[in-house]
């Protein structure tokens, strides 16, 4: 595609987005999301950029205009009936997959007959079912589509812009102690002393943020080593280095191990030297010149200028006491194992969710209770036919992947869902030496099964996004591309 033309859709796609955040009418966020979606049925790779920008920025368009929650389903259902027709002479093309595809779909087909069973009412299993297959028809998509070297540049590009305005964003939420660009809802929300240091960004979610300045550090650091202008890799530096400061203030520690362990990783398979260096670099910069100073700057402003702190209550992660904001920041990763911290979590945190998810695969151990009744997104919106018989409150969120996967779909979804973990591992490997992406995204994979202890992750629209659409360009077979896109030290 052309750059140019690429770039101009993308930087529509996005005002329009705006323009329906700021108009409060359901009637004109549905017509834009419908404009879009059209955009990407005529120009699905403009679509891929459409959803690039959308998904990061999803929690906040639409809380600021419901209408737009369909905007993502339909620019990728879209794409995927374009694929379709443009593949329609080979439609054995259609069925074509790869051995971690059968494992999802097991996986999907375990978890809605076990709902069904239980009593779930099927508005919760298509709710479930959706949280699932919508990102992964970005691959599905993806990988049928001719992919160039100037799509790769494009979808670098765009990451970059949407992630260095979410860092502006950051800046103010944090210096302006969570008062400015930010929802009203959002503004007069109740946080816990232990969260309300953490920047929650437009994605709304701390650790979904971080998981997303990852990819997009990732995304700076390959435009860095493709540029010539020294100007220009200038830039990207400092903007890689804001946007560490950033990542360092969501205080995420599970996205901190995860890095570590995909960093290892990266470094043990590639052998590259002088991005490792450049990346710890990057990242003591953040911490140190922006990080440090900006929580400094943020308590002071806070303390002295606009003199009322937001309110505070507990939260299960909380030990019950107050602390003054400085503490709670030096000390969030030794509060970690602390035994007061371990003991309220087992009666409202993690250990309690394990508990109970061990509890329900006990009874149901073979395929498990099914998809909408234990901590997924579909409960946040439905009950669950469960949680009375387990003394399981109904906010309940799993924060674990593995644990949700376990309790919903018992031993068979298990192996299921291994298949479809391990499926793209085996996928990755067997690329490393031949495409420029199957190591940094086997390496990030490997860090992600890390986060799946921690969060919900292959729920999160924004990550799948971005995971699949690298996994459908290392699966792709029309690689014609990757040696004029990638330097030799990058494979």
């Amino acid at each position: 595609m052309n750059n140019r033309i690429s770039y101009s859709i993308a930087g529509a796609a996005a005002a329009l987005f705006f323009l329906a955040a700021a108009i409060p009418s359901t009637a004109a966020a549905l017509a834009i999301s419908a404009l879009v979606a059209a955009i990407a049925f005529l120009r699905p790779k403009e679509g891929l950029l459409a959803i690039l920008i959308y998904f990061p920025m999803r929690s906040f368009l639409t809380e600021m205009s419901p209408g737009l929650k369909l905007a993502g389903d339909l620019i990728i259902i879209a794409m995927t009936l374009r694929v379709l027709w443009n593949t329609r002479h080979d439609i054995r093309s259609w069925f074509r997959f790869h051995a971690f595809e059968y494992g999802f779909f097991a996986f999907l087909l375990i978890g809605s007959v076990s709902a069904f069973f239980t009593g779930v009412e099927l508005g919760a299993i298509i709710f479930q079912l959706r949280a699932f297959i919508i990102t992964y028809l970005v691959y599905y998509s993806a990988r049928r589509l001719d992919l160039t070297k100037d799509d790769i540049i494009s979808f670098l590009w765009v990451t970059v812009a949407v992630a260095m305005l979410m860092v502006v964003q950051g800046f103010v939420e944090k210096l302006s102690a969570r008062t400015l660009m930010m929802p009203e809802a959002w503004v007069n929300r109740s946080l816990s002393p232990n969260n309300r240091v953490r920047i929650y960004g437009w994605i709304n979610n701390p650790n979904v943020f971080a998981v997303y300045l990852t990819i997009a550090f990732i995304c700076i650091l390959y435009l860095r080593s493709l540029v010539t202008a020294r100007w220009l890799k200038i830039v990207l530096f400092i903007s890689a280095v804001l946007m560490m400061g950033i990542w360092f203030l969501t205080y995420s520690r599970g996205t901190w191990i995860g890095f570590a362990v995909g960093f290892v990783v990266f470094v043990a398979l590639s052998r590259n030297w002088r991005s490792a260096l450049m990346a710890i670099a990057t990242i003591a910069l953040g911490a140190a010149l922006v990080g440090v100073p900006v929580a400094s700057a943020a308590r002071y402003i806070e303390a002295n200028v606009i003199n009322e702190a937001p309110p505070a209550v507990e939260a299960p992660d909380d030990n019950g006491e107050e602390e003054p904001e400085d503490s709670v920041e030096a000390n969030r990763l030794k509060e970690t194992f602390k035994a007061d911290t371990v003991e309220l979590s087992q009666q409202t945190g993690r250990l309690f969710v394990v508990t109970k998810g061990l509890e329900i695969f006990k009874d149901s151990p073979v395929i498990g209770t099914g998809f909408a009744t234990f901590g997924d997104s579909a409960t946040k919106s439905y009950s669950s036919p469960i949680y009375e018989k387990y003394e399981i409150p109904e906010n309940m969120y799993s924060d674990s992947q593995y644990v949700q996967v376990i309790a919903q779909t018992g031993a068979l979804g298990v192996i299921a869902f291994a298949v479809f973990l391990l499926g793209m591992l085996v996928l990755l490997w067997k690329k490393k030496d031949d495409h420029p992406f199957a190591i940094p995204t086997l390496s990030f994979l490997l860090g992600i099964f890390v986060c799946g202890l921690l969060y919900n992750i292959w729920e999160d629209k924004t990550f799948t996004t971005y995971f699949f659409l690298a996994t459908a360009i290392v699966a792709s077979t029309k690689n014609h591309w990757e040696a004029a896109l990638f330097p030799k030290r990058f494979k």
